[in-house]
């Protein structure tokens, strides 16, 4: 008994040292991020066989110089507009439904001042499909949703994801050429922790999406209560869409 009392401990000392070993950190190389890029583009269903061919075609400083504006985040500022304009809400603060064209309060006025880039017909033809919006009987718009479900439909999961990817390179990029110490810098933090007991990740997911969804809608509101007043149309005009960062 004592030999078994002696022997067990010695086999679980010799457990943890190898786990540890296994588990030793080390850098992310550059062969790392590739294979995760081409492992994602996989995914995609992006054929990844001709980028060599096509990065040389690529002119690095035309990319770097210009600035996207995704037909999802057109999307996603009209949206807010309907639940933030105090136009388009009731005495409730909830976003009321619309005409689709004629006088007064309609979609199609809604989507020129908020989504200028993108034709009427086509946003709602669009917004329906994804089940943003619904039609009553009435041909009325209603609208179900402040964000875009991007993962329940493959296209926009498609296109969030190359954006998501594009605005956190830029991100990482334009820290990398700014002054640490100034405020130039975005807003990009990691919080790590080995030793979280993993049988409270659903928890923390939960928390995270329902905290995270706050912080972003309370600085979406606060940029459209700054960009208002300045006119509908001066959000395109000459400005450059705003990028918070990523945490």
């Amino acid at each position: 008994m004592r030999k078994a009392q002696l022997k067990g401990p010695k086999q679980r000392g010799k457990h943890s040292a190898r786990k540890i070993v296994s588990r030793r950190a080390r850098h992310v190389t550059p062969d790392d991020v590739l294979a995760a890029l081409m492992d994602l583009f996989r995914t995609l269903h992006i054929d990844p066989s001709d980028l060599a061919s096509r990065v040389t075609k690529i002119d690095p400083d035309f990319r770097l110089a210009h600035r996207l504006y995704s037909h999802t985040a057109a999307i996603g500022e009209l949206l807010t507009e309907w639940h933030q304009n105090p136009k388009y809400l009731d005495e409730s603060g909830i976003p009321i439904p619309i005409k689709i064209r004629g006088r007064g309060k309609t979609f199609y006025g809604l989507s020129r001042d908020s989504a200028t880039n993108l034709e009427p017909a086509t946003l709602l033809a669009e917004l329906k499909r994804v089940g943003a919006v619904t039609l009553d009987k009435k041909q009325f718009v209603r609208v179900r949703m402040r964000s875009l479900p991007v993962y329940n439909d493959n296209e926009l999961a498609v296109q969030h994801t190359l954006m998501s990817l594009h605005s956190f390179m830029m991100t990482l990029r334009h820290n990398l050429d700014s002054d640490p110490l100034n405020n130039d810098q975005l807003f990009h933090r990691v919080a790590w922790n080995g030793a979280f007991d993993r049988k409270l990740m659903p928890m923390l997911k939960i928390k995270l999406k329902r905290r995270g969804q706050d912080f972003l809608e309370s600085f979406d509101n606060w940029m459209m209560r700054k960009t208002r007043n300045r006119g509908s149309h001066s959000r395109r005009g000459g400005t450059e869409p705003v990028l918070l960062g990523y945490i």
